[in-house]
């Protein structure tokens, strides 16, 4: 089992390495440890309304808008893998389900609001295993998060994964720096820019192609 614990206090060097894993993109912010992408957005209060209580609502929905608007640009940025991104019909469906994490309201009406959504709502029908020849969708319905150690990659919300001829979809990832928990398993990036199993690990291609798993990377590749 791989427990993360998150620390008040941390030393600068595990700040900077949790910093390095928390990234801006098109306007939004990635968590890549924590598995969110988050946009944030301020509206004023129109000051043509009776009182801030009456202003506040609009404030609040034009705050909303303006923050799923910045989030969709980050969703169609987001690397999937190598070069591929989420479809339209992916981050329509992701923006959906967006949900408040923050709010603060100013005292004369106006509102700052931050909009998020986790990896998990991004995917849809994006993982699936297959082989050369079939593609199914993935059934695994493991809860432990498994642990791979990998010398170098980018960061990717769903890299490819292949052993003994198989190839998956990691579709529940989250990324760590340092040294990974004694039981990792370590793979490698080929020049197909997917991750290896070593020879011998074929039988967790199925636990990883549904369940969630945790990279502890000693590089992030741009």
């Amino acid at each position: 089992m791989v427990v993360v614990v998150a620390v008040a206090g941390l030393a600068p060097a595990h700040a900077e390495t949790l910093a390095s894993l928390v990234r801006p993109l098109a306007g939004a912010e990635v968590d890549w440890s924590v598995g969110t992408v988050t946009a944030s957005a301020g509206a004023a209060a129109d000051m043509r309304m009776p009182s801030p209580d009456a202003a506040r609502p609009g404030a609040e929905r034009r705050a909303r808008a303006a923050a799923i608007e910045k989030l969709r640009a980050a969703l169609r940025a987001l690397p999937l893998r190598g070069n591929e991104r989420l479809s339209e019909k992916q981050v329509a469906t992701a923006l959906g389900h967006a949900n408040t994490a923050r709010s603060e309201y100013q005292s004369n009406g106006g509102v700052v609001l931050w909009v998020g959504v986790r990896f998990e709502q991004l995917l849809g029908s994006a993982s699936v295993t297959t082989t050369a020849t079939t593609t199914a969708t993935a059934t695994t319905t493991a809860t432990e998060p498994v642990a791979l150690a990998v010398a170098a990659m980018p960061l990717e919300l769903a890299p490819w994964m292949v052993a003994g001829g198989k190839e998956i979809v990691l579709g529940r990832v989250r990324y760590h720096h340092g040294p990974p928990p004694a039981g990792a398993i370590s793979a490698r990036r080929d020049d197909k820019g997917r991750l290896v199993l070593p020879r011998g690990s074929e039988a967790m291609i199925d636990r990883l192609a549904g369940g969630p798993v945790v990279i502890y990377l000693e590089k992030v590749l741009p």
